[in-house]
């Protein structure tokens, strides 16, 4: 497993990118079992990939992460299960929040799943209910991120009819809580064709950058 954290790392831009990646992955391995984890399902290791690829493209510089307070959209809970087997699964617990905890960011986790026990901001939040994102201020996040909210056909399951609204009131949220010029960092649809899902990091204006896997 040491290989595979060795690949996580070489994912920085820079040494001092790779030195920042490193230590925050062995504290992930420390805190939460993260190397563990990845050999159990190596589904894990895509995500981290993912993950650290989607930050590099939306904040340049690992170093521009720090102190900055970004909000997570369905984090992921330590109750999740997988869509396919609905067995408990470690590859959707919490791990964007606890990488940017490890970064040195402020991450603020919203899932309606089990969050209990983590160390970030947390907060227990069902989506569908309307005015669930009310509660945090106007303009506090300097990114927001979702993963692969909308696209999920657990979400379009989960609020059925009122599929349309409820992604239309978050939409709204999002826009409401990120400061000016802050980055909206999400991936949605998944596109069969192309084997790849958008993903999309927005500062003023909207960039597609491929679905990293």
């Amino acid at each position: 497993m040491a290989d595979a954290m060795n690949t996580l790392t070489a994912l920085g831009r820079t040494e001092s990118d790779r030195a920042m990646l490193r230590q925050a992955l062995l504290d992930l391995d420390a805190n939460d079992g993260l190397a563990a984890k990845m050999t159990a399902e190596p589904m894990l290791r895509e995500i981290m990939v993912e993950f650290i690829g989607r930050l590099t493209r939306a904040f340049g510089s690992l170093a521009a992460i720090r102190d900055q307070v970004i909000l997570d959209v369905a984090c992921g809970s330590n109750s999740s299960r997988s869509p396919i087997t609905g067995r408990r699964t470690v590859a959707f617990e919490p791990w964007m929040c606890r990488l940017l905890a490890a970064l040195g960011a402020r991450p603020v986790g919203l899932d309606i799943g089990d969050l209990d026990r983590e160390r970030f901001e947390h907060h227990h939040v069902d989506l569908g209910v309307p005015g669930a994102l009310d509660f945090l201020p106007s303009a506090s996040f300097d990114a927001i991120h979702e993963s692969r909210l909308f696209g999920s056909p657990e979400f379009r399951s989960a609020y059925g009819g009122d599929y349309g609204r409820v992604r239309a009131e978050i939409t709204r949220q999002e826009a409401r809580l990120l400061k000016p010029g802050g980055i909206l960092i999400h991936s949605d649809a998944y596109d069969p064709a192309r084997g790849r899902r958008s993903v999309v990091s927005t500062r003023m204006r909207r960039q597609e950058d491929p679905w990293t896997k």
